[in-house]
């Protein structure tokens, strides 16, 4: 969208429109990750006729067997959908003989210090084609400590159930599942690993300790006192100056491609839910502010998304 000589006035205007609403959606991401640090191996489909609570018998013999052959024999063995975490690696010699799979499980991730899970999950989930992202995203859930509830109702239409006690689980699981078209994987993890590398910094821990406890603190809160704090936090952020932003988005820059599309996803995932109403209002804020760029800064822009532009139309596929 870089001026371009002899361009009609017309084409002209609406190649500036659609810039700004680019960069509006850009700045809308932005502030959803600002609000974040306010709170941030299937060898086989699924048989439907397996039993879904791991008693079918399975046996496996090994001798230094790589763990994740063991595992693939394991959902070979049982029917079920095994995923298993990138970082699962090493070798096992402590075999299992005519035993259910989830005590097969037990055995193995107590040989290898990894961590296995059940979980019942949307088959169309793109959790699925991601495990390392699908073990991130439920050892956060793990690791906060919010009260059981039911949100039976709301204004935005978005309810759930969140139960941590495993009497309580059991006894909706089948009704819940049934009804909502799940069905079961296992999830392999190693979160021994995670932890210890997380655990080289105590700045990280700290900053990881202090978030959730800022979260849970802000699920607790009215509406009113939500309000509040975020205004605070916005007044915080204001003291601290642009230098907050830029760092935020330098951190984004440096790492691996999969997490930031992960980071992105969770940006967009929240543009999205809102309702039609709400996300426009964003948006709209957005766009309004995108007004008041000076000529030379919607120039810089202009350059920025011509160069974008160009380097992905290079690094497409020729036909």
């Amino acid at each position: 969208m870089a001026q371009t000589a002899g361009r009609a006035p017309a084409q002209e205007k609406e190649s500036l429109e659609e810039m700004k609403i680019a960069v509006s959606l850009v700045v809308v991401l932005v502030l959803s990750l600002a609000a974040a640090g306010f709170a941030d191996v299937g060898p086989s489909k699924v048989d439907p006729a397996a039993p879904a609570n791991g008693s079918l018998v399975v046996t496996v013999s090994t001798d230094g067997t790589p763990v994740r052959d063991v595992l693939a024999s394991l959902a070979s063995q049982s029917k079920q959908k095994i995923l298993v975490e990138s970082s699962v690696k090493g070798n096992l010699k402590v075999g299992v003989k005519d035993t259910s799979l989830e005590s097969a499980l037990n055995t193995v991730c107590k040989a290898t210090n990894l961590t296995w899970r059940k979980v019942y999950i949307d088959p169309k989930s793109d959790l699925l084609d991601k495990p390392d992202r699908f073990a991130a995203t439920l050892r956060l859930i793990a690791g906060m400590s919010l009260p059981d509830l039911v949100v039976a109702g709301s204004s935005t239409n978005k309810v759930g159930v969140l139960c941590q006690q495993k009497q309580g689980v059991e006894g909706a699981q089948d009704k819940i599942v049934k009804d909502l078209g799940m069905e079961p994987v296992y999830l392999v993890s190693n979160d021994a690993t995670v932890a210890a590398r997380q655990g080289t910094s105590a700045a990280v821990n700290n900053y990881t300790k202090s978030a959730k406890e800022q979260l849970d603190m802000f699920m607790k809160m009215t509406p009113e006192e939500r309000e509040q704090a975020l205004m605070a936090s916005l007044d915080m952020m204001d003291s601290v100056g642009p230098d907050y932003y830029a760092s935020v988005m330098q951190t984004m820059m440096n790492t691996d491609p999969e997490k930031l599309q992960r980071l992105q996803k969770r940006g967009t995932d929240m543009l999205f839910s809102m309702s039609t109403e709400q996300r426009r209002s964003m948006m709209k804020i957005n766009m309004q502010a995108s007004s008041s760029f000076t000529p030379e800064q919607m120039k810089i822009l202009q350059d920025d998304v011509a160069a974008i532009q160009a380097e992905m139309k290079k690094a497409q596929p020729t036909q």
